[in-house]
C-alpha cells in the first residue's frame, strides 16, 4: 500500500487497522463512562466503585475483549448502563462491590453473579438479572421485582401484577421459568402451567400472539387461557387466530374491525366464551359479520354505519306550541345525527358516540320551527336508567335562555325526568 510516496506491507496495515479500532474503542468506553458518571449525582462514588471492579477484575470494558469477542449478548453501554442502576440502590446492597468473586469468562454470568452479590438475601430467578441491563421501555418493573424476590418475599405478593391471580403452583413454576423469557413472559409461563397447560401451549402465546406479557383485564383472559387449555390439542396457527379475534371483536374499535363509521366502541365489548365450545367458536369466527347483523347489532351491508341507528330508549319525544312557534325535542338515533348536532352546536357531543351505542346515556336536540325553517336550540343529555336530565346546552356550550328553559321543564313534566345539580 503506497501512502506519501512510502510502500506499506499489507502486514503492518493491518496492525495499524487494528490498533486504530482499539483507540476508537477505548475513547468510545471512556466516553460512555464518563457521561453516566455526570448523571449520577449522589451515587457518583458508588457508580466508580462498581466500574472499578469491573475494570479490575474482568475484560467486560475492555476495547480488545470486546473486539475478539463482540461482547454479546451485553454490549459495554450496557454494562456502564448497568453500573448506573445498580449504584442507584446502593442502599439495598448487602455486600460490598470489592468482596466479589467473578468465578465466569461468561459477559452475561459474570453482570448476573455481580447482581446476585450484592442484592440477594434469597434466592431469586437468573433470569431477572437482564432488567438492570435491559434496553426495553419496562426494565424499572423488571428491577423493582427483582428487590421485591431478593428480600425474600413471594411473587404472590407483588403489587404491580395488573390483577393476574397467581397460585403457590404458578409461583413455583415462575421461579424455575427458562431463562430465556422476559419477566412478564415467565409470569404468562406460570400461569399457562400452573393451570394445567403444556409447554407447546405457553411457547406459542407467548412467542407468537399478544399474551407475551400482562395486558389489560387479566382476568377475562384467564377465562381464553383456560379455554384454549380445555380444548387442546389446538394447531398454533388456530391459537393465534383465536387470541386475536377475541381481542379485536371485545377491545378493538369497531370502525377499524367493521369498517368507516362504526365508531370506536368495539364492535363485541361484551364478548365472552361462556358456554361456548371450540366448534361454536370457530363458526362464529367464520359468521361473526352475519351473526351481528342478524341480532341487529351491527349494520347490513347496504346500510352506511354512520346511518345505522342504536336502539330507542324508552323515554318519549315532545312536541308543543309555545308564542306561536312549534317546539320539538327528539333523540339523536345515528352516528351521523350526532355528528352534524355537534357540529351545528359547536359542542363535543358527538365524543358521547360510545356511550350512546352501548345505552349509557341517550342524547336529544330541541328545535323551533319559525314558519318553514327549523333551528336547533338545545342538546340534552338523559341518562335513561334514572331518568336524568344530566347536561343541557345551547350552541357553544351556552345556557338556556328562559323560553328554552320552560319548553325543557314541560318535557322533564311529561316524562317525568329530574335534573342534575349541573342543569
Amino acid at each position: 500500500m503506497r501512502i506519501a510516496g512510502l510502500i506499506i506491507p499489507y502486514f503492518q496495515y493491518g496492525i495499524m487497522i487494528s490498533q486504530n479500532r482499539k483507540h476508537y474503542a477505548a475513547r468510545r468506553v471512556d466516553e460512555l463512562v464518563t457521561q453516566y458518571a455526570r448523571s449520577s449525582g449522589k451515587v457518583r462514588n458508588q457508580y466508580w466503585r462498581l466500574i472499578e471492579v469491573i475494570c479490575r477484575r474482568t475484560n467486560l470494558l475492555s476495547p480488545r475483549f470486546a473486539i475478539q469477542k463482540a461482547v454479546c449478548p451485553i454490549d459495554h453501554e450496557q454494562i456502564i448502563k448497568a453500573c448506573y442502576r445498580i449504584a442507584m440502590y446502593r442502599r439495598n446492597w448487602i455486600k460490598h462491590p470489592e468482596t466479589w468473586q467473578v468465578a465466569t469468562q461468561n459477559p452475561f454470568l459474570q453482570m448476573q453473579s455481580l447482581v446476585k452479590h450484592l442484592f440477594d438475601r434469597y434466592p431469586v430467578p437468573d433470569y431477572l438479572a437482564k432488567a438492570w441491563w435491559s434496553t426495553e421501555s419496562d426494565y424499572l418493573w423488571g428491577i423493582t421485582l427483582y428487590r421485591f424476590l431478593a428480600q425474600g418475599k413471594s411473587i404472590r405478593q407483588f403489587h404491580y401484577l395488573k390483577n393476574l391471580h397467581l397460585t403457590k403452583r404458578m409461583a413455583g413454576f415462575f421461579m424455575h421459568a427458562p431463562v430465556d423469557l422476559s419477566p412478564q413472559a415467565a409470569l404468562r409461563w406460570s400461569q399457562i402451567l400452573g393451570m394445567q397447560g403444556d409447554e407447546r401451549l405457553a411457547r406459542v402465546l407467548i412467542q407468537r400472539s399478544r399474551l407475551d406479557e400482562l395486558v389489560t383485564d387479566e382476568p377475562f383472559w384467564e377465562t381464553v387461557i383456560r379455554f384454549l387449555i380445555q380444548n387442546q390439542p389446538i394447531s398454533a396457527d388456530e391459537i393465534v387466530q383465536i387470541v386475536e379475534f377475541i381481542f379485536q371483536q371485545r377491545f378493538e374499535p369497531a370502525e377499524k374491525i367493521w369498517g368507516k363509521g362504526a365508531g370506536s366502541c368495539p364492535v363485541q365489548p361484551d364478548f365472552s366464551l361462556k358456554g361456548r365450545s371450540l366448534m361454536s367458536l370457530r363458526r362464529h369466527m367464520v359468521h361473526w359479520r352475519s351473526d351481528l347483523i342478524e341480532k341487529g347489532m351491527m349494520p347490513p351491508p347496504e346500510v352506511d354505519p354512520l346511518d345505522f341507528p342504536w336502539r330507542r330508549s324508552a323515554i318519549g319525544e315532545f312536541r308543543c306550541e309555545l308564542e306561536g312557534q312549534i317546539w320539538s325535542i327528539e333523540e339523536v338515533l345515528t352516528p351521523r345525527q350526532l355528528q352534524i348536532e355537534s357540529k351545528i352546536m359547536n359542542h363535543c357531543v358527538e365524543t358521547y358516540l360510545n356511550e350512546c351505542v352501548r345505552r349509557k346515556t341517550t342524547i336529544w336536540s330541541m328545535k323551533v320551527k319559525a314558519g318553514q325553517r327549523r333551528r336547533r336550540q338545545l342538546t340534552i343529555e338523559v341518562l335513561p336508567q334514572k331518568k336524568v336530565i344530566f347536561e343541557a346546552r345551547g350552541k357553544n356550550n351556552c345556557e338556556p335562555n328562559p323560553t328554552v328553559r320552560q319548553v325543557l321543564n314541560r318535557w322533564a313534566l311529561q316524562e317525568c325526568l329530574t335534573f342534575s345539580k349541573s342543569v
